[in-house]
């Protein structure tokens, strides 16, 4: 009887899945939508799932993941949280079985060195916070995010595959940028508002995505977009990066986010600085300007009006963080508790710009400053350098130097936004730290980390002899 191997296995039974998901969806179409239907799809489904997040775990569970970033706070499924989280906790858990298999866990990589020390800090955090239910929430967030990126450190990954997820990254941010244009072209409601106050946000049911959010999102793709603009030799692929490039500026100008374009900006300049295609930037640029100065958006008002409205009183708001992180400079009021301090000092600090009570933070600084105190915001700010640091390493003869300006560039990015937000919980800064490491493993290699075997057993000195009928011997030879 003919035996089947473990090759030939597998692409049988995940043909076999797609005939039954196939039968399964054909019967939900004739029959229509019903919990016996949906159930029949969601198993026929399932194994081809599990053979995908097993064998290519990077290529699928995160790259989906990557792919659905964008929309997070519009994907949530009620009391299990949004879909993204547990695509990160899938694509977290099927990496570390791939790693584990293979025994490549390794704590070599300096960042994760520092942000294993930054995750003891906050948990500790939690003893002296003064809600410690908040800082147990607040610890559950960060430690699917930390894990997320511990495993992808030690993922080897190909050039081919690192294309593929920066693929989808842009792709998640075109879907995105496209779904808010056509929103803000269409919704009445946006239409009645006056200019300075007309922003997009999105609603899904209950939730939605603060504008700012939404913009900072999108620098990420923006950056790749305008890299692969400026690599490109053919004109028609230059041509759709900026067709793209042009629409995530626009989605961006139609939040109404000044951080966003700032962060553009920046990406821009970064890029003259350290990139060789100074000429094709700025015929790029100049035609992107060309094509958003036809946008009617708030942002530049929102520029205009910021000094008078202290940042839309964010001034205030740090005047009376400041105030709070004077008494508990070196270790904060532990994780997720910055609104509780807020509230502690809000009255003792003159409010020229009220923002009111139970205000966020809108500064990554002051932010973990007040939570954490100096020690938890210097680990964070070495983990932003190390980031930085450990990009060095791709030279200018590496054919990935490309993507090392573009990683520094949206680091720097994300930084400069992070003054005006809270960022550092996001999923969207946490996915530029994850391809920082990804990229540094494309391009010089993850070190071999295989255990080393165990060492061989002891050998007899001499050739041991047979034992005769009559021998009074041990086990190995004669005594």
């Amino acid at each position: 009887m003919a035996t089947v191997t473990s090759s030939e296995f597998a692409p049988r039974a995940a043909l076999a899945a797609l005939v039954l998901f196939a039968v399964s969806t054909a019967i939900m179409l004739v029959t229509g939508p019903s919990l016996m239907s949906i159930g029949l799809v969601a198993l026929a489904l399932l194994p081809v799932v599990i053979y995908l997040a097993l064998r290519w775990p990077l290529a699928s569970t995160f790259g989906l993941y990557a792919l659905l970033v964008p929309f997070d706070n519009l994907l949530n499924t009620g009391s299990f949280g949004t879909i993204t989280k547990l695509l990160g906790m899938a694509a977290g858990a099927f990496m570390l079985l791939y790693v584990v298999r293979r025994r490549m866990v390794s704590f070599e990589d300096p960042p994760l060195r520092v942000l294993g020390v930054l995750a003891l800090w906050m948990l500790a955090s939690t003893f002296w916070a003064l809600d410690q239910k908040l800082a147990l929430a607040g610890m559950a967030t960060f430690a699917g995010l930390m894990l997320l990126y511990a495993v992808l450190t030690m993922v080897p990954i190909s050039r081919a595959q690192l294309n593929m997820l920066l693929v989808l990254i842009v792709a998640g941010g075109v879907c995105a940028a496209a779904y808010g244009a056509h929103t803000f072209m269409h919704d009445p409601t946006i239409a009645q508002q006056s200019l300075q106050a007309r922003r997009l946000v999105l609603h899904v049911g209950q939730y939605e995505i603060d504008p700012n959010h939404f913009a900072d999102a999108l620098i990420f793709p923006a950056a790749i977009a305008a890299m692969w603009g400026l690599r490109t030799r053919s004109v028609l692929a230059r041509l759709a990066c900026i067709g793209v490039l042009g629409l995530l500026v626009t989605a961006i100008l139609y939040s109404g986010s000044r951080e966003g374009l700032s962060a553009l900006g920046l990406i821009a300049a970064y890029y003259f600085w350290r990139s060789q295609y100074r000429l094709k930037l700025a015929i790029a640029i100049g035609a992107i300007v060309a094509v958003v100065s036809t946008v009617q958006t708030s942002v530049f008002l929102r520029f205009s009006s910021a000094l008078d409205t202290g940042g839309s009183g964010r001034t205030s708001i740090w005047a009376v963080a400041l105030e709070a992180a004077k008494h508990r400079l070196l270790q904060g009021y532990g994780l997720g508790n910055f609104t509780q301090a807020f509230n502690l000092y809000y009255l003792k600090i003159h409010q020229p710009y009220p923002f009111g009570w139970d205000s966020p933070a809108h500064n990554l600084v002051l932010h973990y400053l007040v939570e954490l105190g100096v020690i938890g915001l210097a680990l964070i700010g070495a983990f932003v350098v190390f980031q930085f640091l450990g990009l060095r390493a791709i030279d200018r003869n590496n054919e990935l130097y490309d993507y090392r300006i573009v990683m520094e560039a949206s680091l720097l990015a994300i930084v400069v936004v992070s003054l005006a937000i809270d960022l550092f919980q996001y999923k969207y800064a946490w996915l530029i730290f994850a391809m920082v490491a990804l990229v540094r493993n494309a391009a010089v290699g993850v070190p071999a980390r295989q255990m080393k075997p165990l060492p061989p057993l002891p050998q007899p000195s001499r050739a041991l002899k047979p034992l005769g009928p009559h021998s009074t011997s041990g086990i190995y030879g004669r005594t």
